[in-house]
């Protein structure tokens, strides 16, 4: 559990609070950028001295080595037969780290294997940079664009009312920038995005979380950093026919059905860096 007291571009501090038996030690952690692909974080533990560097490297355009150092050091040798414990904690810190760290990397591969690309403000990441959650960090493939000689990613769906199951996401697409969830709560159905534009996660599993029985929220929470999500639009029941659009989505509802299709558009390079989570709004076509 922690807690951040402050960040700049190249350094960071933050109160974490250690579970150990019986109780949780609070530990003030300083972060900073000690190398252009380094970052080391320092912390005193009791009568302990932790000092912490993880460095990267690149092994192709799709992953990245990265190594993470852990330097202990203590007062007396009498403090250091207690050592062994410090090591099963940082051992356990490391595996919890590791459960949530790696999908993220693993999902961020997986994209840049596709296409897309992530916007990086200067040299080195800056921890300033990387707490503004509504900015747009994932540049969409410029090859899945839709454009007018080229063919949606994927064909026209028509969706029916009577046919969605309450709580149950209709997925279309892929998990990507053109990929859209359909839930129905009630009488509302709610189109959502399935992949999150900060940084790239993907949303499904939050769409799913969001859509269980009892749930009244309407948002859809990102897994990786808290972007809550409302729906790109949201349908009444009984509904009126009206179109609407975004600059990659046209929907038409009607009164017993929702359509769906891929946009064509010419203006590739502006979309590469437009959001697709953004509102639907309504069309005269």
């Amino acid at each position: 559990d922690g807690v951040l007291s402050l960040a700049a571009d190249q350094i960071t501090g933050s109160v974490f609070f250690q579970r150990i038996p019986f109780c949780r030690l609070p530990l003030t952690v300083l972060t900073y950028q000690s190398a252009r692909n380094a970052v080391t974080y320092y912390t005193s533990f009791g009568f302990f001295l932790l000092i912490i560097q993880t460095s990267w490297a690149a092994i192709d355009p799709t992953r990245t080595r990265v190594v993470t150092r852990y330097a202990v050091g203590w007062t007396g040798w009498l403090v250091g037969i207690v050592y062994p414990l410090i090591r099963r904690l940082l051992e356990r810190n490391y595996r919890i780290l590791m459960s949530e760290d790696i999908p993220m990397r693993n999902q961020r591969g997986f994209l840049r294997s596709k296409g897309y690309e992530f916007s990086k403000r200067g040299d080195v990441p800056s921890f300033l940079e990387s707490k503004k959650i509504m900015q747009q960090n994932v540049v969409s493939p410029e090859h899945n664009v839709v454009a007018p000689r080229d063919p949606p990613s994927w064909p026209a769906h028509t969706i029916k009312y009577e046919e969605l199951e309450e709580s149950r996401p209709v997925f279309l697409g892929d998990a990507d920038h053109l990929g859209l969830a359909v839930v129905r709560a009630g009488s509302v159905v709610s189109i959502y995005p399935r992949l999150c534009p900060h940084e790239g996660a993907d949303l499904d599993d939050a769409i799913c979380q969001s859509s269980l029985p009892g749930n009244s929220s309407c948002v859809v929470q990102c897994p990786w950093h808290g972007r809550k999500f409302r729906p790109i639009l949201a349908i009444g029941l009984p509904a009126a026919n009206r179109a609407y659009e975004t600059e990659w989505h046209a929907f038409h509802v009607g009164p017993a059905n929702l359509r769906i299709t891929c946009k064509q558009t010419v203006d590739s390079e502006k979309l590469r860096h437009s959001d697709w989570s953004r509102v639907a709004v309504e069309s005269l076509s």
